[in-house]
């Protein structure tokens, strides 16, 4: 199994697990809160097919990761992910976050910069502040994310379910767009994730990404569906396009939090698509909101609106 060193605890060595397969221009996709790598499976079967070499990891504590006590902040996870594109000399980089893994997107481009880095993508993303302040009223109430933690201390397994009951939608899409077994195989990894990373990166979540974004000028694409209940589009992805200088934003209707399983060809078709045009126009992607239809086979854009 194929690992890198990204520092110690006491008289353990920290190791991060990836999976590197296909060759061609690389993409690197960094997963969402209570996941792992495998989280990413349709999206690396249609890069695949589409030419592409494919990296996946699972953040520390999560996976076949190490499972420290310490680290969870963006400022060592984007660490973490800095040594991992070091030793595998990865260039031109496509850089995909999911949900917490926009988190590490926007803080490594931030301090480590895009020498490595031609784009990247952010779905489902957390970014830009998601606590309520003086200066960030769309934010959501730190109430909510205090009664998060609180209940993950008190009963992870119970919180974890509740998570995944959330991030699907499973009481519109349980059956349809997701069956059992795929909801109980996120539940599984969910529950198998360090009990201090499932703790502390929620609070981790809670950091300001305002800053960092102000710092990217690669182009961005935001893909999001509009009915997350686990990072409402309203309070992270509509502020977006404001405060980047270079991006493409698409919504997926009736889209929740889990995109990338729900609806994966709606996610796929856009990231291909984003990728295949990075080169036109100077690489340039700023344009309009694209409004995409849930159910659609081939994942067309409604016209552009917004």
């Amino acid at each position: 199994m194929p690992f890198v060193a990204v520092g110690r605890e006491n008289s353990a060595v920290i190791r991060i697990y990836y999976e590197d397969h296909g060759s061609g221009p690389p993409v690197v996709l960094v997963h969402g809160y209570a996941l792992n790598g495998h989280s990413w499976e349709k999206q690396e079967a249609a890069l695949l097919a589409a030419g592409h070499r494919v990296i996946s990891y699972d953040r520390r504590g999560f996976g076949a990761s190490s499972r420290p006590s310490t680290g969870y902040d963006f400022d060592t996870l984007a660490g973490d992910l800095h040594v991992l594109l070091s030793r595998l000399d990865l260039r031109g980089v496509v850089l995909a976050g999911f949900a917490m893994g926009t988190g590490e997107v926007a803080r490594y481009l931030a301090v480590h910069g895009s020498g490595r880095v031609r784009a990247a993508v952010l779905v489902a993303p957390l970014l830009p502040f998601l606590v309520k302040t003086g200066d960030n009223r769309d934010g959501i109430d730190r109430s909510v994310f205090d009664a998060v933690t609180a209940r993950i201390a008190a009963d992870r397994p119970a919180a974890m379910k509740d998570f995944m009951d959330e991030s699907y939608n499973v009481d519109l899409l349980g059956g349809s767009r997701v069956s059992d077994q795929a909801w109980q195989n996120s539940f599984y990894v969910a529950i198998s994730a360090s009990a201090h990373a499932a703790l502390r990166c929620v609070t981790a979540c809670l950091e300001d990404f305002r800053g960092d974004l102000a710092t990217i000028s690669i182009p961005v694409l935001v893909i999001h569906g509009d009915q997350d209940r686990v990072l409402p589009y309203e309070a992270t992805s509509r502020r977006l396009p404001a405060l980047l200088a270079n991006a493409r934003s698409v919504v997926i209707a009736g889209g929740p939090h889990a995109i990338i399983w729900t609806h994966a060809d709606e996610v796929n078709h856009a990231l291909l698509d984003f990728i295949s045009h990075l080169d036109q126009a100077g690489g340039r992607q700023s344009g309009p909101e694209n409004r995409l239809q849930a159910g659609s086979e081939n994942g067309q854009a409604d016209p552009p609106c917004g």
